[in-house]
């Protein structure tokens, strides 16, 4: 089986370390902490304004990805899965910022993440872009993933394991399969493909 995999906030633990460099900037730069859970954006889950949000990943965005670890067991998890299966990580991370692309790439040796392909948002958009046509093009049957909108849009297509966030909460698809850590989704891709 050809499975997509996320990497932030799927297998890596991005959001809690967007959160303690926010942390840091917030404190260094007079701003108060205002996280929300409830949100994915960065504007309204930290309570910045958008030259705010911009000037913070300008500054930190590669060293998130750099000092961002692996959840639990998904390392060994993903190596169990890459021995009957394809795997294709499928980032919005965007090639086009090379230290991005390369701490991407160091990070996923680093950890000795398995994998097949690695395919990165390529477009105008630095953060976000539509995963539809790399995992139909790639022939994807199952996809790893944690935001709400691209786990909506897949889910018309093939199985999702969404991993479970306060702010893909709402989602409601039969199939979308919810997970809370990686032993689950092993339970999850074992019931997809019987």
């Amino acid at each position: 089986m050809n499975i997509g995999i996320d990497i932030d906030n799927t297998i890596s633990t991005t959001r809690e370390t967007i959160f303690a460099f926010a942390n840091k900037y917030n404190r260094e730069n007079c701003l108060p902490n205002q996280f929300d859970l409830a949100h994915y954006a960065l504007e309204k889950s930290l309570g910045w304004d958008r030259p705010t949000s911009q000037a913070f990943l300008r500054t930190h965005l590669a060293d998130i990805y750099r000092q961002v670890l692996p959840k639990p067991q998904a390392v060994e998890i993903i190596r169990e899965l890459h021995q009957e299966n394809r795997i294709i990580l499928i980032t919005s991370r965007n090639q086009r910022d090379e230290a991005v692309a390369t701490v991407t790439r160091e990070w996923l040796e680093l950890h000795q993440i398995e994998y097949d392909k690695l395919i990165m948002n390529n477009t105008d958009n630095m953060h976000h872009y539509s995963k539809l046509a790399d995992c139909l093009d790639n022939g994807v049957e199952l996809m790893i993933e944690d935001h709400h909108d691209l786990a909506w849009e897949l889910s018309s297509y093939f199985p999702v394991v969404l991993f479970d966030y306060p702010y893909n909460a709402h989602l409601q698809h039969d199939n979308i399969i919810r997970v809370q850590s990686w032993p689950e989704v092993r339970q999850a891709v074992n019931q997809i493909i019987g």
